[in-house]
């Protein structure tokens, strides 16, 4: 989910079940991530059948279950969920990192979300998403903004930043969206599972 550098995270959640309140839900079910080059895939057959090159997930209230193929053998794993109300909305999720950034646990990464069609009982079944930056990305787009937002917090030799307070994560995703490279969007495909 971070995609690289320039990512807000944080080392424990900042938000839980109760900030969902009252915002519509996702719509359960398996859903298609078009963030990366095409890809052909049959999206009736399993997960565990799709493709490496698609990204898919089982999705529904509080939790994200997928295939993590890193070690050869595609292993289901679920994460905690968190798409909070407000605007914009924001997605919460559990990460793992790897290179260059060293923590003793887990952080969690955070996407700014907007609803982009709903099915008839009000769910949501379709959203554009962008990785919540720290600040404007340099010149070129790749690295550390030098202007952190507020509530920001960068070290140095990091490749991201620590969002202070669910007010400064919030900030910075509304403003973050025009600065993603490139559309990033999913769609809910079917009901069921993996």
């Amino acid at each position: 989910m971070l995609g690289g550098c320039n990512a807000a995270i944080t080392t424990k959640p900042l938000f839980t079940a109760a900030d969902e309140a009252g915002a519509p839900e996702i719509r359960a079910g398996v859903w298609r991530f078009d963030a990366g080059p095409p890809c052909k895939v049959d999206e009736t057959r399993p997960l565990i059948e799709w493709p490496d090159c698609a990204a898919g997930a089982a999705l529904k209230r509080g939790l994200a279950g997928f295939y993590d193929r890193k070690t050869g053998s595609p292993v289901l794993t679920y994460q905690p969920l968190v798409l909070t109300a407000g605007t914009p909305r924001i997605a919460q999720s559990e990460i793992v990192v790897s290179g260059a950034l060293k923590l003793d646990a887990n952080p969690y990464g955070y996407a700014g979300v907007r609803p982009t069609r709903f099915d008839n009982e009000g769910r949501i079944t379709a959203i554009a998403f962008w990785v919540v930056q720290c600040g404007p990305p340099p010149p070129g787009g790749d690295g550390m903004t030098a202007r952190p937002l507020p509530g920001m917090i960068m070290k140095k030799d990091d490749p991201v930043c620590i969002a202070a307070s669910p007010q400064a994560l919030r900030a910075a995703a509304a403003v973050s969206e025009p600065w993603s490279p490139k559309p990033l969007t999913a769609r809910w495909i079917r009901d069921g599972g993996p």
